[in-house]
């Protein structure tokens, strides 16, 4: 907050910030530490705002995830009802450390030992960490030295979360492991973009797609790619056909992967909201249709309608669209019966002229 409120003040005067306290309800000092955080941020010439997470019951299990999910979601859902622009977070090189060490005894994935990411987002809203790159005494030797106080959570200190297990043993180890953590993080943040990249310019190359919200993907083109671009490849292709469902897990794209490529097993599988099937010359990808939301949407006043993240309705206003799953449809040669299961299907009213749809293509962007 002091950073940024000085940051401001010098390089951009008319750059207007605030700061947001998040009450998670967790803890009954939480309230007098907001009020705390409040006078401090008066005292810098900002103003404060409380933020309140007012489920109930509380969840008993994954509560730091659960709790880190609702803190963001009220902080976006401010900044998008005030017009800010971007949300500042004050996690440090230390953060970054511990979150590596936590992925490490579970996965080998560039994207996953990543850790911490500068600049990100949340539902759309930049997310920017200016201070990753400086350790947490640091923080705390700057403030020591102007006199400012500050506080610290209470469950930094409890060894049910995972988090507190890793700063503990990061602190057992030598004085370099927090350097050189935080330079594993960066260094495959730089794989992990340059996979993201080498996929996207692949699937522009080789992925075939149809206008019914289907892909097919050679297996000549597929099978020779290193293993870690293959995953990447499926796990973009999976997004978009499966309506964004969900982000599969690396081992999940490992198994798929495996699959892909081999001659043995089940010759239709799902991940992530999506189906593939295999062939000896490749595979294709559609949506699974009993994932698809069941309800009727209708389309607004503004005749356009995004149907499951994956095609664009353009139809008269109060026309209901739902999958056509069991209903009969004119013949799609080429197209297998479960990607015209997973189509919109638009009911208009009676002389309303033809509606228009339009598969998302991932190489249309």
């Amino acid at each position: 907050m002091r950073l940024a409120a000085d940051w401001a003040r010098v390089h951009h005067p008319g750059l207007m910030l605030s700061v947001l306290t998040v009450d998670h309800g967790l803890r009954p000092e939480a309230a007098a530490e907001a009020v705390l955080v409040g006078q401090w941020a008066t005292t810098t010439g900002l103003p404060h705002h409380v933020l309140r997470w007012t489920d109930e019951p509380k969840p008993e299990t994954g509560i730091q995830a659960r709790a880190r999910a609702a803190r963001y979601g009220l902080m976006v859902q401010w900044c998008r009802a005030h017009g800010a622009t971007a949300l500042l977070t004050g996690h440090t090189l230390d953060d970054q450390a511990e979150t590596v060490l936590m992925r490490l005894a579970r996965t080998m994935s560039p994207e996953s030992l990543s850790g911490i990411r500068p600049a990100g987002g949340w539902e759309g809203l930049p997310l920017l960490r200016p201070l990753l790159r400086t350790k947490r005494q640091a923080l705390r030797d700057w403030l020591t030295d102007l006199g400012q106080p500050w506080t610290d959570d209470p469950s930094n200190q409890d060894d049910r979360f995972e988090r507190v297990r890793a700063r503990r043993r990061l602190a057992s180890m030598s004085p370099e492991s927090t350097d050189r953590l935080a330079a594993l993080a960066a260094s495959c943040g730089r794989a992990s973009t340059l996979l993201e990249r080498t996929s996207h310019i692949w699937i522009s190359l080789s992925l075939q797609e149809h206008e019914a919200g289907i892909c097919h993907i050679a297996a000549s083109d597929f099978r020779g790619l290193p293993a870690a671009l293959q995953e990447r490849i499926l796990a973009t292709i999976v997004a978009r056909y499966g309506g964004g469902q969900a982000t599969p897990e690396a081992d999940e794209l490992r198994r798929i992967a495996r699959w892909v490529c081999g001659n043995t097993g089940p010759v239709r599988c799902t991940l992530g909201g999506a189906l593939l099937g295999r062939r000896k010359t490749g595979f294709w990808v559609t949506r699974e249709q009993a994932r698809i939301m069941v309800a009727e949407q209708t389309v607004p006043e503004s005749g356009k309608l995004l149907w499951d993240n994956r095609f664009l309705v353009e139809a008269v206003p109060g026309s209901t669209v739902s999958p056509t799953a069991g209903r009969k449809r004119p013949a799609m040669p080429g197209v297998p019966i479960y990607a015209q299961r997973a189509c919109p299907w638009i009911d208009q009213p009676p002389g309303a002229p033809p509606p228009r749809t339009s598969f998302l293509r991932l190489n249309s962007g």
